[in-house]
């Protein structure tokens, strides 16, 4: 018996809220439900058709095992923690349920009837039998999977059946533990409330099938009318595939699938097709020739940069992203192809005539094309390049700024593999018209052209597979976004950023306001040189205004056009970086480590990324002291810095800073800190010694600081995230993160971790 499930303790003061006030309404309600979807009655069915998927998500994580699976994919959770993450999970199937195929069927023609257990959301899949590795305990196939059935006993004599619609379809097909079309946790759908297949009636063995089923994913407890139904096993002579002939729906598909449209009183309209995606934008995604039978040394299938053998080949189908789709890098290359075709750089303009002649429809098409390669049904997480043993990536958590991304981005590149970097664009389609580059692209020309310049930057190590240009996963998937400013809002109450360390981006600030004056008419300008400079004289003022007109000239992100005056010219300014919880997250599922290059950044790293203020685990302290010993030369030439990579200009440290992650990984197990710290000192003259000549202006002296948690970088809620939107099924971390110093730190600081120092 399993006693307090649900309980949380405070000393000696026991509290019981969550059974009495969540789970006490839950079941009435629960029990009113499946009464109702026993009887049939439309009306009845569609009052209480939410309350049903509440109640059955939450008999699937309430259980034992469900406590235990939860804890899987955490790791350790006290009591408290562990009831905060069951009602944070606990709906996320229900959409998935609601767009699938219901069946009931009835075990009333049967003098077996369906049995009870502690675990009575049952799912199964016929390609992972009892000895897969997916399905050991407390591990459940992936409902997400295309070939995962959900059932549910709701009386002795009823059974429901959820399958996925494409499943229902094509039964015969052989990837069944791929993910369905358009799969996700939350997210808003529409079905109809009277669609369900009702009239199959099973026989006895076809029971003692679904009894085999529910009895092979308990955790220990059954019960049933007669002893004879707790043993389905001895009657039970198929094989687990065979299950699936019993489980699937024969006939009445009609009354699923298809197209709903609903019109709505203030004139706008919404759209579901049979998938639950919102808009058609997905036709024009899909690859035209999938790639089939690559050879190893092939260009991989999922659309990187890199062979086969050196990607993908040595994952298992299931886990790499998507070959019948664009991926990553592949809709990167096409939206810099939009981009160059849209503003007719293919066809001989040069970028003095795209500052002179970006209109509002050029901007409203960029934006466009961006949004159509990220519809909202976009399974970003799947598109992310995996983790890889042989590859050292990170993840930037700074602004992506065309101005700053040598320093801060590709001037690493010799010292890491890859480098994952937040896109800049924004996606007009989930703003507000007045905010949104599509429906006001007037107030975007002077970001647009911004951001366009750090694309074209970007482009050929995009191409080289070197940089992922990534969109801001709290813009492509709405409940992600919507969670993780619930987080944020939590985390940063009272908080206030550090003073320090923010110079260079209130310099951003700085250039862009004398940016936006010299594209002022003349008439403003004067006022404004006659505001701060009592009594000029006209010749100063000419002279003033002339000295401006030529900044603007020769400056390649202004606008070569007046702007009108007032808020008619108001021009939006956007610094996109990531936040901690984004930045977290596109780490942990592309295998990255972090780097950051401001210090409010490395606050909140070190202060809610970590058991509160923990230090660097000390031994790693020789490591983090010879890293801090080199100086490294970042080069600001991104075109020359191309060549060299393409040259194999890359120094030693880049493997050693991936042994590093994998021996923090393998505590024990991986190089020793002072090994490695030895091997630092060693590459030392290598970093530092560069075929360019000592004093060019494009070469920066940078350093890094290093920070070893003691248990990696991550956070409750961000596995939260990782469990309802990636599918993880373990609890996963960040190894190390780094701190870009553009200042020497003091010779053998020991606390240049410290933000407060």
């Amino acid at each position: 018996m399993e006693y307090d499930l649900y309980t949380t303790k405070f000393g000696a003061t026991i509290n019981d809220d969550i059974e009495k006030r969540l789970f006490g309404a839950l079941d009435d309600k629960g029990s009113q439900a499946v009464r109702a979807f026993v009887r049939g009655d439309p009306s009845e069915v569609h009052e209480s058709f939410q309350d049903f998927f509440t109640y059955l998500a939450a008999q699937k994580l309430r259980t034992p095992k469900g406590l235990d699976w939860i804890r899987s994919c955490y790791g350790p959770l006290d009591q408290i923690d562990l009831m905060v993450e069951m009602q944070a999970l606990r709906t996320m199937h229900c959409t998935m349920w609601a767009e699938g195929v219901r069946e009931i069927v009835s075990a009333a023609d049967s003098d077996v009837k369906f049995i009870v257990t502690d675990h009575p959301v049952t799912v199964y899949n016929p390609q992972l039998d009892l000895t897969a590795q997916a399905c050991t305990y407390p591990q459940d196939p992936m409902v997400a999977s295309l070939g995962t059935q959900t059932v549910f006993a709701l009386d002795a004599d009823t059974c429901m059946i959820f399958t996925h619609l494409e499943y229902a379809k094509e039964s015969s097909r052989h990837d069944l533990t791929r993910l369905r079309t358009n799969a996700r946790h939350h997210g808003m759908g529409m079905t109809r409330t009277d669609s369900f297949i009702r009239d199959r009636r099973l026989s006895r063995d076809e029971v003692i099938a679904i009894n085999y089923l529910l009895k092979s994913r308990v955790k220990r407890y059954i019960a049933a009318a007669k002893m004879d139904w707790l043993y389905p096993e001895r009657h039970f002579n198929g094989s687990w595939a065979e299950i699936a002939k019993v489980l699937l729906p024969k006939n009445d598909l009609w009354r699923f699938g298809g197209e709903i449209y609903v019109g709505y009183r203030d004139g706008t309209s919404g759209y579901w097709d049979e998938h639950g995606r919102t808009s058609k934008a997905h036709k024009f995604l899909p690859r035209d020739s999938p790639r089939k039978n690559v050879a190893a040394n092939d260009f991989c299938g999922c659309g990187s940069a890199y062979a086969f053998k050196d990607c993908c080949q040595s994952l298992p189908a299931a886990e790499r992203p998507p070959w019948d789709v664009y991926g990553l890098r592949e809709r990167n290359l096409m939206f810099c192809n939009a981009v160059q075709d849209i503003l007719n750089l293919r066809d001989g303009a040069s970028w003095e005539d795209v500052r002179r002649t970006l209109s509002d429809a050029q901007v409203e098409r960029i934006h466009s094309a961006f949004a159509a390669l990220w519809p909202e049904d976009t399974d970003l997480a799947s598109l992310l390049p995996r983790p890889h043993p042989k590859k050292l990536r990170t993840v930037f958590a700074g602004i992506a700024d065309p101005r700053t991304v040598d320093a801060t981005v590709l001037g690493w590149l010799p010292y890491v593999d890859e480098v994952v970097v937040v896109n800049p664009f924004v996606l007009g389609t989930r703003m507000k018209p007045e905010f949104s580059p599509i429906d006001s692209p007037a107030a975007h020309k002077m970001q647009t052209l911004k951001n366009v310049i750090l694309l074209l930057k970007l482009e050929p190590f995009i191409r080289a597979g070197l940089v992922h240009l990534v969109p801001d996963p709290c813009e492509v998937c709405a409940p992600l976004g919507q969670l993780v400013r619930d987080v944020i809002t939590d985390r940063t109450a009272g908080w206030k950023p550090p003073t320090g360390g923010l110079h260079r981006l209130l310099k951003l600030g700085e250039e862009e306001h004398r940016r936006f004056m010299g594209m002022l008419p003349e008439d403003s300008l004067r006022r404004y040189v006659a505001k701060h400079m009592p009594q000029p004289d006209t010749e100063v003022t000419d002279q003033i205004i002339a000295y401006i007109r030529r900044q603007t000239e020769a400056d390649p992100y202004a606008l070569l056009q007046a702007l009108p005056v007032g808020e008619a010219g108001a021009q939006f300014q956007i610094y996109k970086g990531l936040n901690l919880e984004s930045a977290l997250y596109l780490a942990t599922l592309t295998g990255s480590v972090i780097h950051v290059d401001t210090d409010t950044h490395w606050e909140q790293l070190l202060m809610d990324a970590q058991p509160a203020g923990a230090a660097s685990q000390r031994e790693w302290d020789p490591v983090r002291q010879a890293l801090t010993e080199i100086t490294f030369p970042v080069d600001l030439d991104s075109q020359r810095l191309a060549l060299r990579l393409s040259g194999g200009d890359v120094p030693p440290v880049r493997t050693l800073l991936l042994r590093l992650g994998a021996a923090v990984a393998e505590s024990g197990t991986g190089s020793a800190p002072h090994v490695l710290a030895k091997q630092l000192r060693q590459a030392r003259a290598k970093v530092e010694r560069t075929a360019i000549p000592i004093g060019d202006s494009q070469m920066l002296e940078v350093w890094l600081d290093l920070h070893v948690p003691p248990t990696g970088f991550g956070r409750l809620e961000v596995q939260r995230l990782l469990v309802m939107f990636a599918g993880a099924t373990g609890p996963r971390t960040v190894p190390y993160a780094l701190r870009l110093l553009f200042d020497e730190p003091a010779n053998g600081r020991d606390d240049a971790s410290d933000p407060d120092v």
